[in-house]
């Protein structure tokens, strides 16, 4: 079977010029290609979008295609900034990408093809293969078009964001900010195109049903990165360590981490640790909340590799995802395989990998009191600690087996052949 990817990320490509292109090599989708390579009857190639690259080459028997990104004219930047409220001036790139995807799928000839995402110019490939009666299903990601709602936190607002930075860059923050609506009106477009969906969540089973009720829903999990498989064993630290990997993205929750911080420490009296990794910049967040992430506890830590996550995850005493919009957070799962009990906000699809009481403890992104006393029955008592942490590894072990998960794809494929 010849399998086209579109990735939002380049999986296992190897760049002359920078790395991967992929967050952390590509994350869970870098994982899945790897175990469709260990099969032989399976053939894939891989499109993403990254400058700077051959526009075909072939590493380890997998065909990848980067396509370079549209750049716009100043002039049109300048337009934007007029019609921004014209969400159809999105479809001036469309062609760009369209007509290379069209190459692609030209040049390689796929049985079936499979789409990663909605929310990015990649998941303009969904009408492409419609257009050209190619078997192809679109793999959910997250919900831009539900995500748009929860953009900002309580207590912020689009003109906070877009002066967040001072007079220097208004220009930029607006721009993103017309970037998010018109991705909403591309993303709910291409929805319509596609007849064969795959999910894992029982969110993006119901947002499905909103924005596209024809459309056949299929299971699909998620492979995770290979070093958080295997017998790791936790060691709890004296001093409290909570983990979190987060974004600068205002829905990400950074916020919710100080307001839970500050709890922890002026008012619990709690002496701990709260590692964060990502690519966080705080001065906005700390300015909207009064609150000094160095003041309560709070350590950035920058991107760390998978190694260094998993390093740092068996070493804590309880993991928090503090985000205000989420379908399954790979995060979550990666802290629940090796066994340390999580606490997250009770958004999206959460709740599908989170069982309140049984494989971690899920609260209201509204109320950070509630976040507080989560994590600190997790600090309190080792007991349920260790007993929580034990059922999340049991069902994350289960849910995410990966022979489990290439055996349900492929059928996927299957299916979606057969009816075509």
């Amino acid at each position: 079977m010849r399998v086209l990817w579109f990735s939002t990320n380049a999986a296992n490509y190897i760049s002359n010029n920078k790395g991967t292109g992929g967050y952390n090599g590509g994350g869970w989708t870098s994982s899945l290609q790897k175990a469709l390579n260990k099969r032989d009857d399976v053939e894939l190639g891989i499109c993403f979008c990254k400058d700077g690259e051959p526009l075909k080459a072939t590493q380890d028997d997998v065909v990848y295609y980067p396509v370079p990104y549209h750049t716009k004219k100043k002039i049109d930047k300048i337009i934007d900034l007029i019609k921004y409220n014209d969400v159809k001036r999105d479809e001036l790139l469309w062609s760009h990408y369209i007509n290379y995807f069209r190459n692609v799928i030209d040049d390689y000839k796929p049985d079936v093809i499979e789409v990663f995402g909605s929310e990015l110019y990649i998941g303009l490939a969904s009408f492409v293969a419609r257009e050209m009666n190619i078997p192809f299903c679109l793999h959910l990601q997250g919900f831009l078009s539900l995500s748009i709602y929860t953009l900002f936190p309580f207590g912020f607002s689009e003109q906070s964001f877009i002066y967040k930075d001072g007079v220097r860059r208004v220009f930029d923050n607006f721009q993103y900010l017309i970037y998010w609506k018109r991705s909403v009106y591309r993303e709910k477009t291409l929805l319509k195109s596609v007849s064969h969906v795959i999910g894992r969540t029982s969110w993006d089973k119901a947002a499905l049903e909103v924005l596209n009720k024809n459309a056949k829903y299929h299971y699909g999990g998620e492979i995770l990165r290979e070093c958080f498989y295997g017998v790791s064993e936790r060691i709890l630290p004296q001093k409290p360590v909570i983990v979190t990997t987060s974004s600068d993205a205002t829905y990400k929750g950074f916020d919710l981490v100080l307001k839970i911080a500050n709890i922890l420490k002026n008012e619990l009296k709690i002496g701990f640790e709260w590692k964060v990794y990502g690519n966080i910049i705080p001065t906005f967040y700390e300015k909207m909340t009064g609150i000094k992430h160095e003041e309560v506890g709070v350590k950035l830590c920058g991107v760390a590799s998978a190694e260094q996550l998993k390093e740092s995850m068996v070493n804590a005493t309880v993991y928090l995802q503090p985000s205000y919009v989420e379908n399954s957070p790979n995060s979550v799962a990666e802290a629940q395989i090796l066994g340390l009990p999580v606490v997250a906000t009770n958004v999206g699809g959460t709740s599908s990998i989170v069982e309140d009481g049984k494989t971690g403890l899920l609260f209201s992104c509204s109320d950070p009191y509630m976040g507080a006393f989560c994590l600190n029955k997790f600090i309190s008592d080792m007991e349920f600690n260790r007993q929580i942490g034990e059922n999340a590894k049991m069902v994350a072990y289960n849910r995410h087996n990966p022979d489990v998960i290439v055996s349900e794809l492929m059928k996927t494929y299957e299916e979606i052949i057969n009816v075509q």
